[in-house]
């Protein structure tokens, strides 16, 4: 239906008329690939633990062995792995992920359902996440305003922590290279190295979780100055203690951040001196939660406080920015009835209500002369949500609401209603889930008030204190069939899924022309469009055998504004394909994946393209030696696939990453 010409000439309402028709005829799913339905727990889709079979909102879940397999210390090459989920490399080191044609600000992110790192709102750089001590990542794509709030246009991505007695100790190290990419100065190897233990004393279960990574960076043409890829140190700490009190559960978290790194640019015009960019951050995090998970007795409260302090920019600019955020949550949970009517063959329902108050600060000011660009720039917000899910044997309905008070905007509200029907039978489940409601997000402080001044990369992006916040009504539907055939000797699934999103006034870099010819430089700023339409489908297979899985997964995404042109940096194909094969004697498991993409707009400000399509391949191998010790090959970037950055000099664009083939071995003990 997407690709039905006549279809581009419905008018707006007609067109939403549609899709709505399409939602009260049918409700979707989206069914994860990667994990066993029967065994599998999600809690993202309902913010309550459901069998991943039951939930009445599309989840797809990546479990903690394949994380361990695709990982090398944080979450990037992880969630490449996901169909339909668009990895990038910013132009200034750092990851961000991208879904049905929203931008990283408008994918939230969640360790054990509460908010990441993203003071001020803005998007999550994937680096500063670690991928020690996940037990499953699960992931909603589309509109989630109703149950997360702001910047959840797009979707989420909650990872979930191991939950498992504390008495365990694992250490992991891992060494990887850049092949013959390594510049003068820098060390010959990345390492990694992760250490986590537990221990249980005077009643309070303790936990620890540490991960330093060293990455050498790389560097295209090592008879240049400048260097393309940052070298950096990260160091990631993670303590948290809890004890259960009568009934209540209390605990603390305390999570630490911290981040240096240094890429060489230029050398000043008639000197030695080289010109370097450098950011070094340090961030501290501290929770306290209180929690009764008593049937009929069942709430929570949370308080956060985050404090990130950041210095960046190129040598003689560097800017000191300070960002603040505290906050206080609470949710509460009503069950009526039976909540597993397959087990009990009775319905039932459960309602979830809660409220969230926030606060958030940004300063920002120039050590060099002292000048204060953001001073005391701040925003709060008061929020409450309620949904209500229907529970039935073969089918489940929920309906939620959500209003936030935001101090700078005034009052939102989103609604938003979900389905799933179960249609088939219990040997050849076919589930058909639907949601379709709104979603909000209000400016964040650096959108509106920070400059991104990336001279040195050619680059800079202003801030714009006259955004207005972006309202979004979303479909997304979907189907899927899981089945088993020759008597149990394969396993196959097919899911076929579609979405559909009219946004008012998404925020959106704009091109500067004046300004990037009076500068010489590329310069946008950060716009309103007026309005804007993105809509695609999603086909995906799987078959599984006893010792080997395939999967095959096409993605097409468009997205126009009023004018109807296409929106910059989205993909309009995606395709990823893996194979998956596990070894009995030796105990060996090995995954094959290839990413590839195609037909990114070229920007206006450009005279060409040098490619329009290209492909990523990975390998990764594990190999158990014994119950306690494995270890791990990859090759990243097997082909060596990245962009052509002399491109830049005859001004033609070039869609590929910032990469390089890279090698790595890593060795796991268990204690």
């Amino acid at each position: 239906m997407f690709a039905n010409k006549n279809h581009y000439h419905l008018n707006n309402m007609s067109r939403f008329n549609l899709y709505l028709l399409l939602t009260l005829l049918s409700p979707a799913l989206t069914q994860s690939v990667f994990a066993k339905e029967i065994e599998t727990l999600v809690v993202s889709g309902t913010r309550t633990p459901k069998l991943l079979s039951n939930s009445p909102v599309s989840v797809d879940v990546i479990e903690g062995e394949t994380i361990q397999l695709l990982s090398q210390g944080t979450l990037a090459n992880v969630l490449d792995f996901i169909p339909g989920v668009v990895i990038t490399r910013s132009a200034k080191d750092g990851y961000n992920v991208q879904m049905q044609g929203f931008y990283s600000k408008h994918v939230l992110i969640l360790i054990d359902s509460l908010p990441v790192v993203s003071p001020t709102g803005s998007s999550v750089d994937l680096d500063q996440i670690s991928a020690s001590d996940i037990a499953q990542i699960e992931i909603i794509k589309g509109a989630a305003s109703v149950m997360y709030g702001s910047s959840a246009l797009g979707g989420v991505i909650n990872i979930i922590t191991n939950k498992d007695s504390s008495a365990a100790t694992s250490l992991s190290y891992q060494i990887s290279q850049y092949i013959d990419r390594e510049y003068e100065g820098s060390a010959p190897f990345s390492n990694t190295l992760k250490f986590n233990t537990g221990a249980y004393v005077f009643g309070w279960d303790h936990k620890v979780n540490v991960q330093l990574i060293q990455d050498t960076g790389f560097d295209y043409d090592l008879n240049t100055v400048a260097v393309d890829a940052a070298e950096l140190d990260k160091t990631f700490l993670n303590y948290s203690t809890s004890k259960t009190l009568s009934q209540l559960i209390a605990q603390f978290k305390y999570q630490y951040f911290d981040e240096y790194k240094k890429r060489d640019v230029s050398v000043l015009p008639g000197q030695s001196d080289i010109v370097f960019y450098s950011s070094d951050v340090h961030q501290h995090q501290f929770d306290f939660s209180l929690n009764n998970p008593e049937s009929g007795k069942n709430w929570r409260t949370n308080t956060r406080y985050i404090s990130h302090q950041e210095t960046s920019g190129q040598t003689g600019s560097l800017r000191e920015t300070t960002i603040t955020l505290a906050e206080i949550d609470g949710q509460k949970v009503w069950q009526h009835g039976s909540i597993n009517p397959k087990s009990t063959g009775e319905s039932g329902s459960e309602t979830v209500a809660g409220w969230l108050l926030h606060q958030d600060q940004l300063d920002q000011y120039k050590p060099a002369d002292g000048s204060v660009e953001i001073n005391d720039e701040s925003r709060s917000s008061i929020e409450a949500y309620v949904q209500h899910n229907f529970i039935y044997k073969n089918a489940q309905y929920l309906a939620g609401f959500r209003a936030q008070q935001d101090s700078d905007f005034g009052t939102h509200t989103a609604f938003r209603i979900s389905s799933m029907l179960n249609l088939g039978k219990s040997g050849t489940p076919i589930k058909w889930r639907v949601g379709l409601g709104q979603a909000y997000r209000v400016p964040d402080l650096k959108e509106r008030f920070y400059v991104f001044d990336h001279s040195n990369l050619g680059y800079m992006v202003l801030g714009n204190e006259n955004l207005m916040p972006e309202t979004a009504t979303s479909l997304n539907t979907s189907l899927s069939v899981r089945t088993s055939l020759f008597d149990h000797f394969a396993d196959v699934s097919l899911e076929i899924a579609g979405h559909y999103s009219e946004t008012e006034d998404l925020i959106n870099t704009v091109h500067n022309a004046q300004l990037s010819a009076e500068t010489g430089l590329d310069i946008s700023e950060y716009s309103n469009v007026e309005q804007t339409k993105i809509y695609g489908f999603d086909v995906s297979s799987e078959v599984t055998f006893e010792q080997w899985s395939w999967q095959v997964n096409y993605a097409y995404n468009d997205s126009k504004d009023d004018n109807k042109q296409r929106l910059q940096g989205r993909p309009r194909h995606q395709a990823k394909v893996s194979v998956n094969y596990q070894f009995d004697q030796p105990s060996i498991n090995a995954i094959l994946y290839a990413v590839y993409q195609a037909d990114e707009v070229i920007p206006s400000s450009y005279d060409g393209a040098v490619v329009t399509d290209y492909t990523i391949v990975k390998f990764s191998l594990s190999h158990a030696l014994t119950e306690q010790l494995s270890l791990r090959f990859s090759v990243n970037n097997l082909f060596d696939e990245h962009k052509d950055l002399a491109a830049q000099k005859i001004n033609h664009f070039d869609p590929r990453p910032i990469s390089s083939r890279e090698l790595v071995f890593g060795v796991n003990y268990q204690f």
